[in-house]
């Protein structure tokens, strides 16, 4: 006799696992909108750049038009036939919005290219992998039709479908990649700035490039399985996660992110993609570097200046110090004072300046008088964290250590 209770706890299991997956759709199409309505209102502040913005706007709206694609078709709702798979072509859009927020964040002066139409091709070929499929009616697409259609124009749909997620895989890694090359080099930019990193976006550049890398490794992973006709990973409760984390971790670097690049840096960061010479490599004496035209004798004639101005005038206390007003300090370029500090000094901005902050700390912890954080705040430290973090990189002890040792 065959056991129908059975039969019913696996029908109840399904229908709970359905209407679960529906009720995460449903909550990213929720914080989708949201955001997407953020965003729009940013478009109003007086900001000069924008890119970032308006590519968190295509993100958001390919996102909500996923999640509605997906209650519409996966689930116990049927929606307009003439609809379905039509939303998959957008689906390469995901990466190149994400390749142009990074973009905009990374910029000193983002604007669209001339050679920016390549990103089109993602669709274009997504495109023409699903024109098979997508030329037959709606009903038949969707399964409510009887595919009355040969055999040859079959395994072209399967062949067309199958290259698609290849292509969307190919995709993943290929932005992906550039996205975090990119983000990973920005970082070292905002060092070759600025003296204090805080509130310069360094956390957020490390948590942008973490989710990144942990989401397009997840879809890529399931993509594999689901080609090689394997359950895949992003079903049931795993599938409400992952689109309830994708929404919200993208939706508050969309929300929370300013570029934090001025204008002025465009030039240093285009020389600093020409600078040859290396510290350790010994230079003749006639030699130039590559596109300010400086010689070996200028550049240790610049390093003599300006670490006499440093130390005559303690430049270093100036919490704001930036690269440009110490080139204004010492009355050179600015794209000369990066040149100096990477190509013959060896050191970003940040250490440069860290390493005059760390040695007066040391003098003010000798003498007793001064709390730590006066001490951090008075030579040029916005936060304690960092201050710490600094003097222990420099000296191996906390600050604490330090003036226990030499008082």
């Amino acid at each position: 006799m065959i056991d129908q209770s059975h039969f019913d706890d696996d029908a109840m299991t399904l229908s709970f696992d359905i209407y679960t997956e529906q009720l995460g759709l449903a909550a990213g199409l929720g914080i989708s909108l949201f955001v997407l309505i953020g965003l729009i209102r940013r478009l109003f502040e007086p900001a000069e750049r924008r890119m970032h913005i308006w590519a968190m706007m295509a993100f958001f709206a390919i996102n909500a038009l996923d999640m509605l694609d997906s209650i519409l078709f996966d689930g116990p709702f049927t929606g307009p036939a003439a609809l379905y798979q039509w939303q998959d072509v957008l689906i390469p859009g995901f990466m190149v919005s994400l390749y142009f927020f990074v973009r905009g964040l990374t910029s000193s002066d983002p604007h669209l290219r001339q050679t920016d139409w390549v990103h089109v091709l993602p669709f274009a070929f997504a495109l023409l992998c699903l024109a098979p499929s997508l030329a037959l009616p709606g009903q038949m697409r969707i399964g409510l039709d009887a595919m009355n259609i040969g055999l040859p124009q079959q395994r072209l749909i399967a062949f067309g479908e199958n290259a698609f997620w290849i292509l969307w895989i190919l995709v993943l890694i290929l932005y992906g990649g550039i996205c975090i090359r990119r983000l990973i080099r920005h970082k070292r930019v905002i060092r070759d700035l600025f003296s204090d990193l805080t509130g310069k976006t360094l956390r957020w550049l490390d948590g942008l490039v973490a989710t990144i890398l942990l989401l397009a490794l997840i879809v890529i992973v399931d993509e594999i399985l689901i080609l090689a006709g394997l359950p895949k990973l992003r079903s049931g409760m795993v599938g409400v996660a992952f689109d309830l984390v994708l929404a919200i971790a993208f939706g508050v670097f969309a929300l929370r992110a300013n570029p934090p690049l001025p204008r002025w840096s465009k030039d240093i960061k285009t020389d600093q993609k020409h600078q040859i010479p290396k510290p350790e490599q010994p230079q003749d004496t006639g030699t130039s570097y590559a596109r300010s035209g400086l010689q070996a004798e200028d550049l240790e004639r610049y390093a003599k200046r300006l670490d006499a101005r440093m130390s005559k005038d303690h430049l270093w206390r100036d919490h704001d110090l930036n690269l440009r007003s110490l080139a204004a300090a010492i009355a050179v370029p600015p794209i000369h004072l990066s040149e100096v500090l990477n190509s013959h000094l060896g050191l970003s901005f940040y250490d440069y300046v860290n390493q005059f902050r760390i040695k007066d700390a040391c003098d003010l912890l000798a003498t007793p008088g001064l709390s730590i954080l006066e001490i951090s705040e008075t030579v040029g430290f916005n936060a304690k964290s960092t201050f710490n973090a600094s003097f222990r990189k420099v000296t191996g002890q906390t600050p604490s250590e330090w003036r226990r040792r030499h008082l």
